[in-house]
């Protein structure tokens, strides 16, 4: 049943739909994408997205805004390729500063893994997250494959002995560069930054430079296997393994799915390193262990 706002409440709507209407504007103007601009200028904990795109409205709440911890596996076979897939997902509540420690993690420790330590910054059987996957709402969505995206609000100085926060976003996109022989795929990091980072502040320091206050993080990792194409058509890299994180503010959501054909072969964590140190780095943030917990939910699946 519809509900008939009071005098009162319609105002405050109509004053909190004029001020997201002029975020909205001033997020365009500098360059920041307007798809992340209440998460970024509002903190979960007092404001939550509610609808917006033709509309723009927020709904305020008391508590807390974060799912409850919750994890789920699933399997399934494909009888015509003679492969398995593994679906696992997993939601964790953020404690203050965790989201901090899972941004400095993924781009300090993890990033290097996939580039390896040239110069050049490729990443060699391994992409971005495709466009279309999305496991939390109101981060916007992606140009093309996307590494990693991180926004918030940056403390600008303001003459001599003041301080305004302006909204930030930092993006890392994965654009295709070449084919390396049968069996490798490599892809570029092209990063985009807008909003009031200093210029030299490196993006790998976003999540333990001061003062910033991040309000969201999303990494998404897609690894290449060298497979035996249908048809016998030959060898060619095709994505067999996922690893999707969002994260707001005070919640944690992780997706991963693995396609494999042997049982020995079911856990990514075993042999892709990068999957392994972002283990190391969610454990150190929050605590829990996605590698054991992954690792004991194979064992139960026949």
């Amino acid at each position: 049943m519809r509900k008939t706002l009071s005098p009162v409440e319609s105002g405050s709507l109509t004053q909190e739909c004029a001020i997201c209407a002029k975020l909205f504007f001033v997020f365009a103007r500098m360059s920041l994408d307007p798809g992340s601009f209440l998460l970024i200028m509002t903190p979960v904990e007092s404001q939550q997205r509610a609808h917006y795109g033709s509309e723009l409205s927020v709904a305020c709440f008391s508590q807390r805004g974060s799912f409850p911890s919750m994890t789920e596996m699933r399997l399934s076979k494909n009888w015509i390729f003679g492969t398995r897939s593994l679906e696992f997902e997993t939601n964790i509540p953020l404690e203050k500063g965790a989201l901090s420690d899972i941004i400095d993690g993924c781009l300090r420790f993890v990033n290097p893994i996939l580039c390896g330590a040239t110069a050049v910054q490729e990443l060699r059987d391994f992409k971005g997250r495709n466009v279309h996957d999305t496991l939390l709402p109101g981060i916007a969505t992606p140009k093309t494959d996307e590494l990693f995206r991180v926004g918030g609000v940056s403390a600008v100085a303001k003459g001599k002995s003041d301080f305004d926060w302006e909204p930030f976003e930092v993006v890392g996109y994965s654009p295709f560069t070449r084919f390396e022989g049968t069996h490798h795929i490599v892809h570029g990091l092209q990063v985009e930054r807008a909003g009031g980072l200093p210029s030299w502040l490196p993006t790998r320091l976003l999540g333990i430079a001061a003062p910033i206050k991040p309000r969201f993080f999303r990494y998404g990792l897609e690894h290449f296997t060298s497979v035996l194409t249908f048809a016998s058509l030959g060898y060619a890299p095709q994505v067999t393994a996922s690893l999707l994180l969002d994260c707001i503010s005070d919640t944690l959501a992780l997706k991963i799915t693995h396609e494999f054909k042997k049982g020995g072969e079911a856990n990514p964590f075993e042999y892709i390193p990068a999957y392994q140190t972002f283990a190391s780095v969610i454990r150190s943030a929050t605590g829990h262990d996605v590698r054991g917990e992954f690792q004991e939910r194979c064992s139960t699946l026949r």
